[in-house]
């Protein structure tokens, strides 16, 4: 969430230097000699000039050339998410194919929702979630209430109240709670869908204005919500500079192996320390909280003890802090 003391200098690529002549082109001719003899014509046709060794080459060469790119993508991805280095792109029009038609949070976070959305997808290529998106507020009563957020440490030594607009997105399965229906649980999902959260934040970043982004996952089967997101503008600002292109690479890649591949590990590292568990809170004058407290990595259920009532309803609370409660016991494996 702190912004690197230095800055790496950016790194000048060298001019691109002239295409290689080809065929005859490649060596001048030689200064005809007067005093030479003329060569007699050879009796058999010369080889042609840079005869293919194998047929198989072209081919070769093709691969050759797309593993570099791969490779060259994937450094390039990793400079900008890790430490904001890497080529920029000036001018809105270049961040991304695709904006929403208003900078509204109310209409412009479902845009966006509804545009990042059918890009992730299951092993057996169901859409992975539904995803609904707007202002931070809280729906349990015909008037939603508008919400603010406390963050607390895993111990609640600490708690801070976060200042600024705040898009909500729920991503959201079929199932009970909106679990996910189908397919199994795995390490492999809970990565996708933090990889979905990030997308859902970098364009909430750079087209709606605002400073905080939250959202909320889906449970394990039999479990309720309790795993969340949170990103801060700060943590992306020089991020934001490059196209999303360049930091999230399109499509999004399958749950296979997403774990093992350099694109999993990078964002495994950039939104491990944005989970939290999460829970809404009522304060004495009747407004609402959105709970945030990290969760107990060395626990069997990490979000148990930071959590007690499993409810993301608004509820008295008699001890006077906002330090929350539980919704759920699965903990951030779930997904």
């Amino acid at each position: 969430m702190t912004d690197p003391s230095a800055q790496r200098p950016e790194v000048v690529p060298p001019p691109e230097a002239p295409p290689e002549p080809r065929g005859p082109e490649a060596l001048p001719p030689a200064p005809p000699d007067a005093d030479a003899a003329p060569e007699p014509e050879p009796e058999t046709p010369s080889r042609p000039p840079f005869e293919p060794i194998s047929k198989h080459a072209p081919r070769f060469r093709l691969i050759l050339g797309a593993l570099i790119g791969v490779a060259i993508g994937a450094i390039g991805a990793t400079l900008v998410l890790v430490s904001g280095q890497g080529p920029s792109q000036s001018g809105s029009d270049r961040w991304s194919d695709w904006r929403p038609s208003t900078t509204s949070l109310n209409d412009g976070a479902q845009q966006i929702a509804d545009h990042v959305a059918p890009t992730y997808r299951q092993q057996g290529g169901d859409q992975l979630v539904g995803v609904t998106g707007g202002p931070l507020k809280v729906a349990a009563s015909p008037d939603p209430l508008p919400a603010k957020i406390a963050v607390a440490s895993q111990d609640t030594t600490k708690i801070g109240i976060v200042r600024g607009s705040t898009a909500l997105y729920n991503l959201c399965g079929l199932g009970s709670h909106c679990a996910i229906n189908r397919g199994k649980p795995s390490t492999q999902r809970f990565l996708l869908l933090r990889r979905e959260a990030l997308e859902l934040a970098l364009y909430s970043f750079h087209y709606l204005n605002v400073n905080n982004v939250v959202a909320l996952l889906p449970p394990a089967p039999g479990q309720r919500p309790q795993n969340a997101v949170f990103f801060q503008r700060g943590e992306f600002q020089k991020v934001l500079g490059h196209p999303i292109s360049q930091v999230l690479p399109s499509p999004p890649p399958s749950m296979r192996g997403l774990n093992d591949s350099p694109q999993g590990k990078l964002i495994s590292q950039v939104t491990a320390p944005s989970v939290y568990c999460f829970s809404f809170q009522q304060a004495q004058d009747l407004s609402a909280f959105l709970v945030l407290q990290k969760p107990n990595q060395t626990a069997k259920q990490p979000c148990a003890d930071a959590l007690t009532t499993g409810s993301a309803t608004p509820a008295p609370s008699t001890s006077g802090s906002s330090s929350g409660s539980s919704s759920g016991s699965s903990g951030t494996s779930n997904g």
